[in-house]
C-alpha cells in the first residue's frame, strides 16, 4: 500500500514504509463507513508481515471533541487473543496475515468528532502498524 493511500475516516500514520505489516492495495477495510455509538465497528488488515511478532503492545489514543481522551497500552498477546481479535494465536508469523478486530461502540459515548491512533507495535518496540482514525461518531 502506498503511503498516500486512505480511507474516508483513516490513513496509516507515520512513515507506513517502515511499518513492518505492509498492507495489500486495498488491504485496510473498516466499517461501517461511519462509526455509529451501538454498534460495532470493524476493522480488517490485509498485508504482509516482513517478521515474527513474538509480542508487543497496542496502544490506544484517541480523543473525542479534543477534550475526552482514551489512553490505553495493552500487552499485544493479550488483545490477540481476546474476543476483539478472534482469539487469534501469538505469535505472529512472518509471511501473509490478515489481522481482523472487532469492538462494540457503547451508545453511552457522545456523538462526538473522534480523532487519535491506534499503534502496534512489537517486542523490540517496532512499529508493525499504525493507523490514524479522524471521523464524527454517529
Amino acid at each position: 500500500m502506498s503511503p498516500d493511500q486512505h480511507g474516508d475516516i483513516w490513513s496509516l500514520c507515520q512513515d507506513p514504509s517502515s511499518h513492518s505489516l505492509h498492507a495489500y492495495e486495498d488491504g485496510v477495510f473498516i466499517s461501517p463507513a461511519v462509526p455509529r455509538a451501538g454498534e460495532d465497528i470493524h476493522v480488517k488488515i490485509d498485508g504482509h508481515l516482513l517478521s515474527d511478532v513474538t509480542g508487543g503492545q497496542v496502544s490506544i489514543d484517541l480523543k473525542l471533541l479534543s477534550m475526552i481522551k482514551i489512553k490505553k497500552d495493552l500487552e499485544l498477546c493479550s488483545v490477540l487473543q481476546s474476543d476483539i481479535m478472534g482469539h487469534r494465536s501469538c505469535p505472529l508469523s512472518a509471511g501473509d496475515l490478515v489481522l481482523e478486530a472487532t469492538a462494540f461502540i457503547p451508545k453511552e459515548i457522545p456523538k462526538l468528532p473522534l480523532d487519535g491512533r491506534i499503534l502496534i507495535s512489537d517486542q523490540d518496540g517496532k512499529t508493525v502498524t499504525c493507523i490514524h482514525l479522524n471521523f464524527n461518531l454517529q
